[in-house]
């Protein structure tokens, strides 16, 4: 049965959800404000169309094209549930089950899962951690698995920001993304193994960006655009090639050092998000369409800023891929750091 625990400092209060090792509120003390989107409800985490709001993802977050990998050379079959693809974790999503409560202290909560051997497809037994901690104006989440065999592993949190106290739209606040490069999508989202420079496109917000002057309902189709930029073709509609109508894009650092991935803020509040993992996919929301604790989350209610490795990485030459050999632990750290502008 679903538990909802809080974390709290001087600073803020986090809420989190047993199901899903969830983050279901990140509220602001000296702002009055939840920046997080959510639900007071903990049935509403496993209710369709919940946009896995907040949730722990894995085993493996983001898509695995046509929902297969090899790996020792082996083939592993998923259960596809993207177009041709596997998304989120396949049959058993680790964002929709039950962890356990291994630890739980004023500014701390360690929640357990244990994934056993072939669950929705993936080999090893493998033991995750999800670990909450506050150090002042900061939350820290830590993801760690360890497994009895070979696997993938490649956790991240899928939470939702609005830094508004009203939650119409993330439109009006600026965006800083310093990575350099994306990968492009292709027709199912599926980020590909052909990369760009961001220098001269739409997807460029290494200097603060406001989302609504980047994205707009009437720009180009994002995947539409990658194909232009792929085929050389230049769309005669009209339309301003400076836009596009929504951001899904994977954006890559490709190293294991700690550093900045996003910067968020509006006029009063701050949020920097800082990791190890190799990239972010960022997503503005535009297919929001539910009802939470603040009202209806519409399109571009929140924004959603995922540390993780590249989409597809174990099925691509080029990229880090998220291998777990065998009682080796591995620990992927993400922090969310607010101030005040």
């Amino acid at each position: 049965m679903s538990k909802i625990l809080a974390i709290e400092n001087e600073k803020i209060v986090v809420k989190l959800l047993t199901t899903g090792a969830t983050l279901m509120s990140f509220y602001i003390k000296s702002k009055d404000v939840d920046i997080a989107l959510g639900f007071d409800e903990p049935e509403k985490y496993l209710a369709k169309g919940n946009a896995s709001m907040g949730k722990s993802v894995g085993r493996c977050a983001n898509r695995i094209g046509n929902a297969k990998f090899n790996l020792n050379d082996k083939e592993y079959n998923l259960l596809v549930n993207n177009g041709p693809n596997c998304l989120h974790g396949g049959a058993v999503r680790f964002g929709d089950v039950e962890w356990d409560v291994k630890e739980s202290a004023i500014d701390r909560v360690v929640f357990s899962y244990d994934s056993a051997d072939m669950e929705s497809g993936f080999p090893g037994n493998l033991h995750v951690e999800a670990i909450y901690e506050m150090h002042g104006n900061e939350l820290t989440l830590t993801y760690t698995g360890l497994s009895d065999k070979d696997t993938i592993f490649n956790m991240t949190n899928h939470a939702y920001f609005n830094l508004n106290k009203n939650k119409t739209d993330i439109l009006g606040h600026e965006l800083r993304i310093p990575a350099e490069r994306i990968n492009l999508n292709d027709e199912n989202g599926m980020a590909m193994d052909k990369v760009i420079e961001v220098n001269g496109t739409p997807f460029d917000f290494r200097e603060f960006k406001v989302i609504g002057d980047a994205v707009s309902a009437n720009g180009v189709v994002l995947n539409q655009y990658c194909r232009g930029i792929i085929d050389g073709v230049v769309a005669t509609d009209g339309s301003d090639k400076r836009l596009i109508d929504n951001l899904d894009t994977n954006y890559l650092y490709e190293n294991s050092v700690e550093k900045t991935l996003c910067v968020l803020k509006n006029n009063s509040i701050k949020l920097e998000i800082k990791s190890d993992l190799p990239g972010v996919q960022v997503y503005t929301g535009k297919s929001l369409d539910i009802d939470g604790r603040d009202g209806h989350y519409g399109m571009y209610a929140g924004i959603a800023m995922e540390p993780q490795f590249c989409p597809n990485a174990i099925n691509y030459d080029d990229f880090m891929k998220p291998i777990l050999r065998a009682k080796e632990k591995v620990a992927h750290i993400i922090r969310y750091i607010v101030s005040e502008v």
